[in-house]
């Protein structure tokens, strides 16, 4: 049935083509022609995102990119300098170390024998400065015995109100800058005698010993190295 009608419809119009010539073997008039298909070759390089100037600086000099990186941060970090002081002499270096042995051996003998606690880490650092830095201000006579009493008397008098605590000994160490700077005394472990004592409270005898008993004991190896070392001069100055 259907054929009849197809063979009918054509002959009454013979200019319209077959129903399969129309649907099914129009070309494709939208289609485009596909590109042909390149393999890339193995002898061209990837391209990269560079900026401007290293684009044209890697051209130029033909520096490949891994030492690129390593010459611009080898010349960011040129400019760079440490600001710390020059490293010190082997023989300073030996010198100072044995001072600062002799200093505390010396301390810790008295304390065996006394039975005093002059060995304390205040009394310890005192020692330190005076053998590694003997001409500086805060390791002169001066500076460690008004450091070690003012900060005594403030220590004592912030426990005498406020009772032993770690609060007190906070506060304690804090003013203790203030009568430092004002004597003209600085010295950075009376801070920790001040701390000590806000500690512990003890009792007011505690500025004899061992306050004023181990400042003595470390201005005095200090000034008994300073005649027995070459170039090791201490005090220089007395008040």
């Amino acid at each position: 049935m259907p054929d009849r009608l197809s063979k009918r419809r054509h002959a009454d119009h013979p200019a319209l083509p077959p129903r399969h010539d129309r649907f099914h073997d129009r070309p494709v008039r939208d289609a485009q022609p596909s590109a042909p298909h390149v393999e890339p070759s193995p002898h061209v390089e990837p391209l990269r995102a560079v900026s401007g100037e290293g684009r044209d600086a890697g051209r130029a000099a033909g520096v490949p990119r891994a030492e690129g990186v390593r010459g611009a941060l080898a010349g960011g970090l040129r400019g760079w300098t440490s600001q710390a002081p020059a490293r010190a002499p082997l023989p300073n270096v030996v010198k100072a170390t044995g001072a600062a042995l002799a200093a505390l051996l010396v301390l810790a003998g008295v304390t065996s024998v006394s039975g005093l606690a002059l060995f304390a880490l205040p009394f310890v650092a005192s020692a330190a400065i005076v053998a590694l830095v003997p001409a500086a201000p805060f390791a002169q006579p001066r500076s460690i015995v008004l450091g070690h009493v003012a900060a005594t008397v403030v220590a004592l008098a912030v426990t005498a109100v406020a009772g032993p605590s770690i609060w007190a000994a906070a506060v304690a160490a804090a003013l203790t800058t203030a009568p430092m700077l004002l004597l003209r005394a600085p010295h950075p472990p009376a801070a920790a005698t001040a701390a000590l004592i806000g500690l512990t409270a003890p009792a007011p005898w505690y500025l004899l010993t061992p306050v004023v008993a181990a400042s003595a004991i470390v201005i005095a190896s200090g000034v008994l190295l300073g005649r027995m070392l070459p170039g090791h001069r201490y005090p220089a100055y007395w008040l």
